[in-house]
């Protein structure tokens, strides 16, 4: 058992790098969206919210629905998939696909700034792991350095420093 919690801490190495590679994906999407999308004005007709959690962890996400008219003349109202401050009545600029107008964001939403965000919490989070793995699994000592001297393992998997045979050389 002692084993499962010496490994315990790549957890967080796993969980840092699935922010990342979340991350990451999201940034290439929203990269190759804003490349392809074409950009009309538009208007928010209304505001959807949606709650999740509970009590003092109540959060709600606020989603534009955009009402734009497409370069071919198509009339469209679609609700952004990102996140937004905009209140009804606003005009904003809106980036659709033009191939699914229905995949739309008002422009100034359209940036990836929040998956650098992940991705940085992504990787704290990765080297928080490997740091605490590293530290509890023998491979540094608390200072840092190098684990000194010589140990001796016992069969029950514990161990224990103990001074080293005359002509071995921990350095």
């Amino acid at each position: 058992m002692e084993q499962v919690f010496e490994y315990l801490p790549l957890l967080f190495v796993a969980f840092g790098a699935v922010i990342v590679l979340v991350s990451v994906r999201g940034i290439v999407h929203g990269r190759r969206f804003v490349r392809g999308a074409r950009r009309v004005p538009g208007v928010v007709t209304d505001v959807a919210t949606t709650f999740t959690g509970r009590g003092e962890h109540l959060k709600a996400s606020r989603r534009p629905v955009l009402t734009f008219t497409t370069l071919e003349g198509r009339e469209v109202t679609a609700e952004s998939w990102t996140e937004s401050q905009l209140g009804i009545g606003r005009e904003t600029d809106v980036l659709y696909d033009p191939d699914d107008p229905t995949k739309a964001v008002p422009a100034g939403d359209a940036g990836v700034g929040g998956a650098y965000g992940g991705i940085v919490i992504g990787l704290i989070a990765a080297a928080v792991g490997l740091a605490i793995f590293a530290a509890s699994s023998g491979h540094l000592s608390p200072f840092g350095g190098a684990d000194d001297g010589c140990r001796i393992e016992h069969a029950d998997g514990t161990s224990e420093p103990v001074d080293c045979p005359p002509g071995v050389d921990m350095d």
